[in-house]
């Protein structure tokens, strides 16, 4: 490549390169940074506490129970938000009538502001005039009706429910470009050799959509991790802390204990995992991938 092409590379590569520098690059950098000091925000001393914050991460009881919640949120994210989202993709694309309009029907929650989801679901689990103690009572179990969102042990799974609901058909719509995409003289071939819906799903669909697999699980991965959202318009955190996540936490330590270095630590962390846990998808994959090019 000439040096003349070169320079017009970098002229178009430039612009994007400083905005990513400035808003994700210099962020990061000073969120460590500050994770090694002790500061109550803008006009209050800041001091050195070198790895202080992290070490009282470790003996923080409420920060390994928002990392054991946002755990149990990726887990369900990856292995179970992903298959229904392949599930209601593949309904929609081997549906005969009235395709788009199945679409946007299974689309509209990821359509919906988060506040309004929150709005919805707090509603649906209302002990009083919630649609899951009303189907209760209506089928004669009045003892299992509670208060879906004040017990702990139904908190986080009530929350991961809502949020199943709302993300999982937007990795929907991805299947669904993706499976469009496949050649349909493929399926006609195996048709034509007698291999069933299963087979074809299982031999040509799957094997098919490992690159956008890969591509969804990071989404929901780092998607998972840095949940904050709804989970905070719905609960708060609570009830004692249950459905605390790190994301909350780190909220709730920056700005409403002011302790900005602490809280820069617990965004290190979700940094580092969401890091390491990419950096792992993607070695694993491109492994895969080139030992079956390699049998191939």
């Amino acid at each position: 490549m000439q040096r003349s092409e070169r320079l017009k590379w970098m002229g178009f590569l430039l612009p994007a390169l400083a905005v990513y520098a400035v808003f994700l690059i210099y962020p990061i950098v000073q969120s460590g940074v500050l994770s090694f000091s002790s500061w109550a925000g803008p006009g209050r001393p800041k001091t050195s506490v070198g790895f202080g914050n992290y070490a009282e991460l470790l003996q923080d009881p409420i920060f390994w129970l928002s990392l054991r919640n946002t755990g149990a949120l990726l887990l369900v994210s990856v292995f179970l938000q992903l298959p229904v989202g392949l599930g209601l993709a593949l309904i929609v694309t081997s549906a005969r009538r009235a395709k788009r309009f199945w679409r946007a029907v299974y689309f509209l929650p990821t359509l919906m502001s988060t506040v309004a989801v929150a709005i919805l679901w707090r509603f649906v689990y209302s002990p009083e005039y919630g649609i899951i103690n009303g189907f209760l009572r209506w089928v004669g179990l009045d003892s299992w009706t509670q208060g879906w969102l004040g017990q702990t042990g139904t908190a986080l799974w009530a929350v991961i429910a809502a949020n199943l609901w709302q993300w999982a058909p937007f990795y929907m719509i991805i299947y669904i470009a993706a499976i469009l995409g496949i050649d349909r003289e493929i399926y006609e071939a195996a048709e034509m050799d007698g291999a069933s819906p299963f087979q074809q799903f299982r031999f040509i669909t799957l094997p098919l959509l490992v690159p956008v697999l890969i591509t969804t699980s990071i989404l929901s991965l780092a998607g998972s991790i840095k949940a904050f959202d709804l989970v905070y318009i719905m609960t708060l955190g609570g009830p004692s802390n249950s459905t605390e996540l790190l994301a909350t936490y780190m909220f709730r330590q920056g700005f409403r204990n002011y302790r900005l270095g602490y809280a820069s630590a617990v965004a290190m962390v979700m940094f580092a995992i969401t890091f390491v846990i990419t950096v792992i998808v993607l070695v694993r994959s491109n492994r895969s991938q080139h030992a079956n090019g390699g049998r191939g």
